[in-house]
């Protein structure tokens, strides 16, 4: 019997038990790989794979190849969204992506969508359009509370919809997930507020070991890399800057992520990921504002992992962050509290020294553990039949008789099409222990 005869891209020899489709949530496509998303999913694959090899990633990718998403288990397949964040919340091309997600050739067994408002289109798809029912896991990293947004349209009550379709949902931090309670209570009843606490788990992002080149300069930099935006209090920032520039012209305030220089003390220099952290080691202090958004700070994590010390507006959020590492500040002791920074070194580097432990304890290979632990629960409940069927005895002759099948053979063999679930079958192939699944085939061992 010779199995050989098949593509490059067969990958026969690479047992993958598990496939996981990711939906995106690409809001800076005009660089992909300065996206929060992008950065954050980079990570996560990554060190999954130091710790496990049996699951392959099919990525939905707007704006073609993402280089930092290229592992040997992924693929990526093109998918149009606008640009515009806005928009494309509420932008579902439901015939794009059937046709990437191809059933007949293609089974996933979990789904994780990083945009909720999209997961009941996204399951009403796969239910009423192919013959895969996966598990629905997501990470939530934006919701429109009106609070903050202050939209004459939101689509608030559209991300719980969506929320409420998973199994379980990651999201930055207690103080987020405590202002989607309270936001549910407004239109949902007590049971629905229930399901969302039982469904969205705190899952602290891990910090980046950066590449980098140590700088130093003798210059007082005072760095805000986050967006410029309103919901990160760049207009209050920027009015403390003001202040102080009058009676000490003796700093500069690199803000990169602006497209404009407006004022005097400012610089926005822009760098490649390596010349962006090589920049941050050069940095004296930076500030993390109050938010609005009660969210993580992936920016702050930048700064802390080459040492700089990062001023925190005093709340919750924050301190679930950087810990004892951050210096925290009420606004009226703002002032005072950055000119201490910026006068005394001892002080600067004692709060530089706190910044660096607390990355080596906040570093991927311990924030992936609550991500793996939701993989693993979700797989646990994954649909599978509960007996050996006459079809699926046939299923099994049919693939020990071929050796190497794809799923379009098995669906040509048996006739069907969408109307049956194939997902129950697979569930309890991956239990038989003479086959093994690779990347698009079913082989024999």
């Amino acid at each position: 019997m010779n199995i050989l005869n098949f593509t490059n891209d067969i990958e026969m020899d690479k047992e993958y038990k598990y496939k996981i489709l990711v939906y995106p949530n690409i809001t800076y496509q005009k660089d992909l790989e300065k996206d929060s998303y992008v950065i954050v999913l980079g990570n996560i694959i990554r060190e999954l794979n130091k710790i496990r090899d049996d699951i392959h990633w099919t990525i939905l990718s707007p704006g073609g190849e993402i280089g930092s998403l290229s592992f040997e288990n992924t693929n990526q397949l093109p998918i149009e969204f606008p640009p515009y964040p806005n928009a494309m919340r509420l932008h579902f091309n439901q015939k794009q992506i059937i046709k990437q997600i191809d059933f007949r050739k293609n089974d996933f067994d979990i789904v994780y969508s990083h945009l909720p408002e999209h997961t009941l289109q996204l399951k009403n798809l796969f239910l009423n359009e192919t013959n895969i029912e996966p598990k629905f896991i997501g990470y939530t990293h934006w919701t429109e509370f009106p609070e903050i947004t202050n939209y004459a349209m939101t689509v608030m009550d559209i991300n719980f919809l969506g929320l409420l379709e998973m199994e379980k949902c990651g999201i930055n931090t207690q103080g987020q997930k405590d202002l989607i309670l309270k936001n549910a209570k407004t239109n949902f009843n007590d049971n629905v507020v229930n399901r969302l606490d039982n469904i969205l788990e705190p899952q602290y992002l891990g910090w980046e070991i950066p590449k980098y080149e140590k700088q130093t300069t003798d210059k007082k930099i005072i760095v805000f890399n986050h967006r410029p935006h309103k919901y990160k209090n760049y207009d209050w920032f920027l009015k403390q800057m003001d202040k102080i520039w009058e009676y000490r012209q003796d700093f500069e305030v690199w803000v990169p992520l602006t497209d404009s220089v407006t004022k005097p003390y400012m610089t926005n220099d822009k760098y490649d990921r390596v010349g962006y952290f090589s920049k941050l080691s050069s940095c004296c202090v930076g500030v993390c504002a109050k938010q609005r958004y009660a969210g993580w700070a992936v920016s702050a994590t930048d700064g802390m992992s080459v040492g700089v010390p990062y001023l925190f507006y005093d709340d919750g959020y924050y301190r679930e962050l950087a810990g004892d590492a951050g210096i925290y500040y009420k606004e009226e002791k703002f002032e005072e509290t950055i000119n201490e920074i910026l006068d005394n070194p001892t002080i600067r580097d004692k709060w530089s020294d706190k910044s660096l432990k607390r990355f080596d304890n906040g570093k991927w290979e311990n924030a992936i553990k609550p991500f793996n632990k939701m993989i693993n629960e979700t797989i646990d409940n994954l649909p599978t039949l509960k007996s050996d069927t006459d079809t699926y005895k046939k299923v099994v002759d049919f693939i020990h008789k071929k050796g190497s099948v794809s799923k379009a053979d098995i669906l040509n063999f048996l006739n069907w099409g969408v109307r049956i679930s194939f997902s129950g079958y697979r569930n309890r192939l991956r239990k038989e222990p003479t086959i093994k699944f690779t990347k698009n085939r079913y082989e024999v061992k």
